[in-house]
């Protein structure tokens, strides 16, 4: 009889585990976005801003923005800041491409970006036209700025399985 219970009491306490582990990781996500080993041409957390909410508090200075209404959808999160460098001008981050534009005199704004792949990897060719370096590095700046404040705002998870993190964005994000 007690073989039985321990058996029991043993399945019970692994089938809790198991799944609370796909809850760790999806409520830390950025957390191990941005403590994971990557390049340093590489933005993980980029890649989760379709699909994981991502609360204001962890990037003060900057607006995290859920552009979906429902419920029941996944979040599209853009993360957004007005007046970098001149008045009017704005920064806006989405999964796929970070965008510089400067509202100038014109009717039409200039509009700089550069895009990412699935992983978040920027290579320094995927650019707009034209884009003057001045551009690129005050975008690149703010983007590193965004990642480091995830990083220093994210609590801590209560179990860290960053080692399963990393081994799952390598298979899902090659």
């Amino acid at each position: 009889m007690k073989k039985v219970i321990i058996i029991i009491t043993s399945v019970v306490v692994g089938l809790v585990i198991l799944i609370r582990i796909p809850i760790n990781l999806h409520n830390n996500a950025y957390y191990y976005a941005t403590h994971m080993p990557h390049k340093s041409n590489q933005y993980p957390f980029v890649s989760l801003l379709n699909g994981h909410y991502l609360p204001n508090n962890y990037v003060p200075g900057y607006k995290a923005q859920n552009l979906n209404s429902s419920v029941r959808e996944q979040d599209i999160m853009w993360v957004s800041k007005r007046n970098l460098e001149r008045k009017g001008d704005l920064l806006r981050l989405t999964r796929y491409s970070i965008t510089y534009e400067l509202n100038e005199n014109d009717s039409w704004p200039k509009e700089y970006k550069i895009y990412f792949k699935d992983n978040g990897i920027y290579n320094g060719e995927n650019k707009s036209k034209n884009m003057p370096s001045y551009s690129e590095k005050l975008t690149l700046s703010n983007l590193n700025n965004i990642q480091n404040e995830i990083k220093q705002n994210t609590p801590k998870p209560k179990v860290n399985l960053q080692w399963i993190w990393n081994v799952w964005f390598k298979i899902h994000y090659r």
